[in-house]
Parts: structure tokens; sequence; C-alpha cells
């Protein structure tokens, strides 16, 4: 099958070589497994055997170019139908974003991404919901939608749970199903193929695409619904969900196909791919009040530490005990409500203002330090973070 593509470069150079003979029926599986063999070797294959000159070039071009399988599932996309795409990645899995440890995958499950009916109010309904009442928010604990990996991204899967948190069925909003036309709607195979929405700047080059206030435009990036078993985001479980797929899809648009590279960036940026809106950081706030006021009006919040030579810091309790809560440093937190609490977060009238923080990385509460909740007055605030990310207005 010829391979048609305006897109030039080692992806178009990689996709003419390839495509052929994956797309091609009557192909021998010996010849198909070696054309997925050529995408392996242009991306994951050891340096080490090579000559010292072949692998100083190779070890160049990958570091320009980590994954260039991805963009030759850009060109398939645009050239096959969704049956021979999934066809193709079947054989070929690298044409997918290069993981973070072992190439173990495993699939997300059509009701962690597929649209609820309009007669529907489950979780993944993507309109806007009305704000809950002060009694209501104090009465019960806010579930966490999406959780941190052993992946370094907790600028991106913050910025998603804060996302999700303000207006629930966000994520699941950006994406939509690849179906064959002749294909029942049913299809298991229809329903393994996907389109998600994120935005990027239009200067894609990686020296000046960090500039704020560059024009921002939409990508649909085409991702299939299998993701990495380990290192990635996940529900309150770490089960795969719709945070996974849009983690892989970040990864594409920001990291060039490597969830190596999605790690340790700025909460902007997270806002920006999910948003489309520049949301610089601030100082934090001085007073409560100034929180309480962005989250009523439905803009998601999160607050960043600094990183520090000594890595986890602990702050004092204002009520004396013993007890001291942990801080991860460089780490993105989330912004969940604000609250008349004391420092265990049980409310109470008497109680000072409150913000219940959370920390993306989630899990059990631990015995001694870590702390996954936190509940903070205004002084610790400032103490704990140095600067906050707001975004824009979602319900």
């Amino acid at each position: 099958m010829p391979v048609v593509s305006t897109r030039a470069g080692r992806g178009r150079r990689l996709a003419d070589r390839v495509l052929p003979v994956l797309l091609a029926p009557d192909e021998w599986p010996a010849d198909r497994l070696a054309a997925a063999r050529i995408l392996d070797r242009a991306q994951s294959t050891s340096l080490t055997g090579l000559p010292a000159h072949a692998a100083i070039f190779r070890a160049a071009r990958r570091a320009l170019d980590p994954a260039p399988g991805v963009r030759v599932l850009e060109i398939l996309g645009q050239t096959a139908s969704a049956t021979e795409t999934i066809d193709a990645l079947r054989w070929a899995p690298g044409l997918e974003p290069l993981p973070r440890g072992p190439r173990r995958f495993v699939s997300v499950h059509p009701r962690a991404f597929r649209h609820q009916t309009r007669g529907s109010r489950g979780a993944g309904d993507s309109r806007p919901t009305a704000p809950a009442s002060a009694k209501s928010r104090g009465a019960r604990q806010p579930r966490a939608a999406v959780r941190q990996g052993r992946l370094g991204d907790c600028w991106l899967v913050a910025v998603m749970a804060a996302c999700e948190l303000t207006r629930p069925g966000h994520l699941r909003s950006l994406m939509r199903t690849v179906r064959h036309p002749g294909s029942e709607p049913s299809g298991r195979e229809a329903e393994s193929l996907l389109t998600v929405a994120l935005f990027a700047p239009a200067a894609a080059a990686p020296l000046v695409r960090r500039i704020p206030f560059l024009p921002v435009v939409g990508r649909r990036i085409l991702i299939s619904a299998r993701v990495p078993a380990r290192h990635r985001a996940g529900d309150a479980g770490l089960r795969p969900s719709a945070a996974s797929l849009i983690e892989k899809a970040a990864s594409v648009v920001w990291a060039r196909g490597s969830y190596l590279r999605l790690q340790h960036d700025f909460a902007g940026i997270g806002f920006l791919l999910l948003t489309g809106r520049w949301c610089p950081a601030r100082p934090v706030p001085r007073t409560m009040s100034k929180v309480a006021e962005w989250l009523g009006s439905g803009r998601p919040v999160v607050l960043s530490t600094l990183k520090r030579p000594g890595g986890s810091f602990t702050l004092p309790r204002e009520d004396g005990k013993e007890r001291k809560p942990a801080f991860m440093d460089a780490h993105v937190y989330v912004a969940v409500r604000v609250l008349r609490c004391d420092e265990d977060g049980r409310p109470g009238a008497d109680h000072p203002l409150r913000l219940h923080v959370r920390n993306p990385v989630g899990g059990a509460e631990g015995r001694a330090h870590r702390l996954t909740n936190l509940y903070l007055s205004s002084a610790q605030l400032r103490r704990a973070f140095i600067s906050a990310n707001v975004g824009p207005p979602m319900t």
C-alpha cells in the first residue's frame, strides 16, 4: 500500500519503509515482524554494540527525536482506516510512545473514556455541574479521580486532578472514539482507537515554545487505548483510566513520544496542554479568601513546592502535636476546597479557615509524616509552597 504524506523528515522515511509491509494483508508474519523491528531499532536499540562513531551519531539523533514511531502513527492515521491502523499497532508496538521502564502494556476499558448519554449523570458526564454547597462539601471527603504513578509528571497529573475536581468529566470530554465506517458501534476493535484533544504553542521548536503567551493551536492526537502497565497515571487505585490516556497523548504532543521526557516540568504547561490558556505561576496568596474566591468561581488551582537540597521537608503543626506533616519538594499539589476545620480535617464552626490540599501521589495516609490530605492555614500555605497556578473558569 503506498504511503502518502506531506510531512518530511525521519518519520516519513520510516513510514515509507515499514508501513507498506505492515498494511499488506498478504505479507508473511516474519516480514511484518521485521518491519516492526526496524521501528524498534530506530528508537530503543542499545548503543553499546555499535562502533563509537555510529553510536555517537545515533545518540545525537535519538536525543533530538527519541520516538519517531509516533510520527509514523500520525501518518498512518491519515492514510489508513481504523481497522488497518489497529492491525498495524498489534504488529508494531513501537508506533506508540515509548514507556519508562518495562515495555509491558494494558488496555484501558472503554468505560473509562466513553461519553455518557444525555440522560445519564454519571461520573463521566462532561456537562458542567452546579457547585456543591458548603454544607455538603464539609460533610463528605472529595474522592481523587486522578493519581500519579511512578512517573515524575506531577505538573501534569496535578493539573488533570484539579480540572477533574472542578468539572467532573472534563478528561473524558477531551477524547473521541475513532470508528471504522464499516464496523459495528459496539465492536471491540472500533473502540480501541481514539483521539485526544490537547493544545500546544503554534511555535513547536523546543527553544521558543515556552515563551509566555505565544499563539496556541489545538491538536488531535491519535492513540490506542493501550497504556504502559507501570510508571503511569491512573484512577484512585492506579488502574488505567482516562488520565492514563491523556498522559499518553501529552507525551506525544509535548515530549516527542517519550514518557521519560514528560517528567520534571511546570504546572503552567499542564494548564496550557489541557485548557489552551497560559496560566503562569503567581505568588501564594496571603489570605485564604483569595483561594476560596478562585475555587468558588470554578477555577482549578495547583500549588508548587520549591526544590530543596535536603529533599522532602516537614512543617510544625499549629496545635502543638508531634506528628509533623511532610511535603515533597519540587512537587505540585492540588487545592481541593476551603473549609473551617482543624489540622486533621475535622470540620467545626469554631475552627479557622484552612485549605484542603491533596498530594496527587495519593495512597494510604502514612503513620509518621507522609500525608496525602493536608489542611493548612494561610501561614502554613505560604511556608510550604513557592507559587500557585490558577486555571481558567471551567464551570
